[in-house]
Formats: structure tokens, sequence, C-alpha cells
């Protein structure tokens, strides 16, 4: 199902300033990027909680360029993230939250770093979890409210804390001035933000706890043309579904 609309705006509200998820009274959790140890020896950020959170609270979301289903300019990307069931795909790469400017985990983020104001959308540098792991949490498509909905005067603050632009054909067509090549007459209905316009969320699926690194399934497609011990990155262990379910369940029954 959709993350409900009330849920994403309170969140993103809080997420574009001090505010934390308690005051904008969402389910948020706090969550921060770290140097994560799941890499190593190689140096890769990952996304921990701050404070505990409880099952089902929004930890954070995806940001990043957005996709048709129809596009065949797909970005050779290793944040590239393909919603099959909603027909889009989104390429994290190089999108980061502006709270990391200045700070030494930012510090070797590329030049071509675009940096957005919504401090909940770090969900592309969240990780696979390594092996003897288990994800805790799980992708959720939802919408995007729109400025008027939110009883906003202009879309000017929402603009800020929507960490998206839509791709097509190759070329940005949609950013939060509106949209490219758009008769006079049609401006006024395209104007930001210019919805349906999808979002993913990172739920979490059993209790998390403080300074927990957040994990979910990149539930990567083996290679049939390539000998077994060659069709995925040595960094990827897939997940048995049916182990993490049963562990869900045993944790929730407090086993």
């Amino acid at each position: 199902g959709d993350l409900c609309v009330e849920e994403a705006s309170a969140a993103s509200a809080g997420a574009g300033g001090g505010a934390t998820s308690s005051s904008s009274g969402s389910r948020a959790a706090d969550v921060e990027a770290f140097a994560s140890q799941v890499a190593l020896p190689m140096e890769t950020l990952g996304v921990r909680t701050v404070r505990a959170a409880a099952p089902g609270s929004l930890m954070c979301f995806y940001p990043g360029r957005i996709f048709p289903g129809s596009e065949r300019n797909l970005p050779m990307s290793n944040m590239l993230f393909s919603n099959e069931y909603e027909g889009v795909s989104m390429d994290g790469a190089g999108w980061y939250p502006k709270r990391l400017q200045g700070q030494a985990v930012g510090a070797n983020l590329p030049k071509t770093t675009l940096w957005h104001g919504n401090r909940l959308a770090v969900g592309n540098l969240c990780n696979h979890p390594p092996k003897g792991k288990f994800p805790n949490v799980v992708p959720m498509a939802f919408r995007w409210p729109t400025w008027q909905e939110l009883g906003q005067d202009t879309p000017a603050h929402w603009a800020r804390l929507v960490p998206h632009v839509v791709m097509r054909g190759g070329q940005l067509v949609r950013t939060a001035s509106g949209e490219r090549d758009v008769p006079d007459d049609l401006k006024e209905k395209v104007w930001f933000p210019p919805w349906p316009h999808m979002g993913m969320a990172l739920i979490s699926i059993r209790p998390v706890q403080p300074g927990e690194e957040l994990f979910w399934n990149y539930r990567l497609h083996p290679r049939s043309d390539q000998a077994v011990a060659m069709r995925y990155p040595d960094w990827y262990t897939p997940v048995d579904d049916d182990e993490l379910e049963r562990a869900i369940a045993e944790h929730m029954a407090g086993r």
C-alpha cells in the first residue's frame, strides 16, 4: 500500500530544518549518514538511526532522478533502483543532504554532488545486508503531496524538500520550476510539483535500536550468462525471504 500523504509531508516538513519527527507528529525516525564498515576494506557510507524506532516507522526517503518505465537511456549507476510495480526507476547517485556539507563523513564526496534540502532523503546511502544479517527496512512507494494539499501559499518551501527531478529520453524535463516545453495554457497545471510524482520510502519491519545501521534487500538479478560464482558482486549475499519472515515473527513474539 501507499505511504500516507500526511506521514510523508509531516516527516519532510521536519526534515527541512531542525525539527524532529516527534515534534512534527510523524512516526519518522531520526537518522544520520556515517562511515559504514559493511564493505571493508572498501570505504562506503551507510545510514544509522540516532534513536530507537518501532516497526512501521518511516526511516528515510530515496532521492534522485526519476525515469519512466519506458526510458531507454537509463544510466550505468550503482544506485539505480527500479520499481517494477510502479513502472519507474530512480537513480540516487550523487544526491546528498546539505547537512553533510562541512562534515568529516562527507569529505570525500564527488565534486558533482547535488545537494538537496531533505535530511531524511538518504535512502540511496543505505546498504544491502552483509552475510549473516537481515534487512531491517523495506521500500514502499508513495505519492508526494502537492503544496496545495499541504495548505501552503506557494511551492517554494515544499520544492526544496522534494528530492527529485524527472528525466525523459535522456533529458531533464521536470524540476522544481515546472516542466519544460509546456504550452502557456497548461503551465498552471504543471507548476511544481507537477504530479503524479512517485516517491520511495524505507519503512522499518522490526524494532530498530539507536546506532543500528539500516539495511534493505537490493534484490539484484543474477546474470544467467555467467558462472554461478560470478553472477553476483563479491559483497552481495542474496536474502532468504522465508528465513527473514521467520526471524521477524520470532523477534515480534519476543523470542
